[in-house]
């Protein structure tokens, strides 16, 4: 009688789909970072982003106990959201020999690579690796030790006056002080027990640890940031970031020096720094300069006007006008400019003006100065919502969570 030996098949599963989802996960992480404080994506965005990162995270780990030896390898790549997707992946199958092999890399990274394992150490349950991000704290390198630090802080095992943290808030390497600023924002209330170097952050000659110092006090609600942004705003170099501060938090009576300075930036800047401003003669400024004569400072302001509205009013579009000293070559590649159609920006000011003024921060059409409505939450974007839990912390009340460490 005829007989068949039954396959023997090496793979459960297809080792190239594991791979796929895990570019596809590195992919979208990195989409992700870059969208956290979107000043075009809402909440809902965001959650789908989310989702799709979950998706592929699962798709990977259906390799279980295999995806080591399909992917490990890659947790020497120095791209730091591959790192990411494999180790967060190979933690989150949990077999003891793919955590292990996710911490020895963690001990043995730099620069990108570090990054990447820390990102995924921060974002998976600790019962596996909280003794060797302990032991990281105090036998690590400086960048270990911060990011143990934020992975412990994010999840809520770090004292808030652990020494360690300390030093490393006012460390040499900006990419270590970032870090640790960013682990003090998870763990520091409005009346931390221990002082932090706040003073010494904000003149750190890495930008990043500065915003994120500023970051942190606003987040715990210190009285005295505002006045820090002023001066921060005298900053060349630090003064748009300042200004979008200081438009963000600006009492009533303070936005109208805010709009001032913003009126002094240039035209490409104006137009978003306006919207986040979000009041009355803030749109009326942009309606103003919808109508220059320079075509970059039209389309910055239409910007601003829709983010503001919540309507399009969006007319002809053209390339932007080459700058000084433009390589020919890359006639191409300018960017395309909208610019408004006029005669809708008056009728949607004729409709709506008086509504408008009796608002004071306007945007998607929602004032949200006091309150966010279910409405309002479903269409604006993720850099107002951060806004108003930030005014919230810093008059000492915790309505929103910051945005996420990591």
């Amino acid at each position: 009688m005829p007989a068949v030996a039954p396959l023997t098949r090496a793979w459960r599963f297809i080792p190239e789909r594991a791979l796929i989802h895990l570019e596809e996960l590195a992919y979208l992480w990195q989409r992700r970072r870059a969208s956290l404080r979107s000043d075009s994506l809402t909440l809902q965005d965001f959650a789908y982003l989310t989702e799709r990162i979950e998706a592929h995270g699962q798709g990977a780990m259906v390799a279980g106990d295999a995806l080591d030896d399909i992917a490990g390898g890659g947790l020497e790549s120095a791209d730091r959201d591959e790192v990411f997707a494999i180790a967060w992946a190979l933690l989150r199958c949990a077999a003891d020999h793919q955590v292990a092999r996710v911490l020895e890399a963690f001990q043995q990274a730099r620069g990108p690579a570090l990054a990447g394992l820390g990102e995924a150490l921060t974002l998976v349950p600790l019962a596996s690796t909280e003794a060797a991000l302990r032991a990281a704290l105090s036998h690590g390198n400086a960048h270990q030790m911060a990011w143990a630090n934020l992975a412990l802080a994010q999840q809520g095992r770090l004292d808030a006056d652990a020494a360690g943290l300390a030093g490393l808030l006012v460390h040499d390497q900006g990419g270590v002080a970032e870090v640790a600023w960013r682990a003090v924002r998870c763990v520091d209330t409005r009346h931390a027990a221990r002082p932090r170097p706040y003073a010494e952050a904000l003149r750190h000659a890495d930008p990043g640890v500065v915003e994120a110092a500023v970051e942190a006090a606003i987040w715990t609600g210190q009285p005295w940031v505002l006045d820090s942004l002023w001066r921060l705003a005298e900053v060349p170099e630090r003064q748009p970031w300042a200004l979008g501060w200081l438009a963000a938090l600006a009492p009533a009576e303070g936005q109208a020096a805010v709009l001032a300075r913003i009126g002094a930036q240039p035209a490409v800047q104006r137009g978003p720094l306006a919207a986040r401003l979000g009041s009355w003669p803030a749109l009326e400024s942009v309606h103003a300069w919808m109508a220059s004569d320079d075509p970059v400072l039209a389309a910055s302001a239409l910007r601003g006007w829709s983010r503001m509205t919540g309507l399009s009013a969006d007319g002809t579009r053209i390339t932007a006008p080459a700058a000084g000293g433009d390589d020919p070559a890359l006639e191409d590649l300018r960017e395309e400019l909208v610019l408004p159609d006029l005669a809708r920006v008056r009728q949607h000011r004729d409709e709506h003006g008086k509504r408008w003024q009796g608002g004071v921060r306007w945007c998607r059409g929602h004032d949200i100065r006091d309150s966010l409505s279910r409405e309002a939450q479903r269409w604006i974007d993720l850099e107002a919502r951060w806004d108003f839990g930030a005014r919230a912390a810093l008059a000492g009340q915790g309505v929103i969570p910051p945005p996420p460490s990591v």
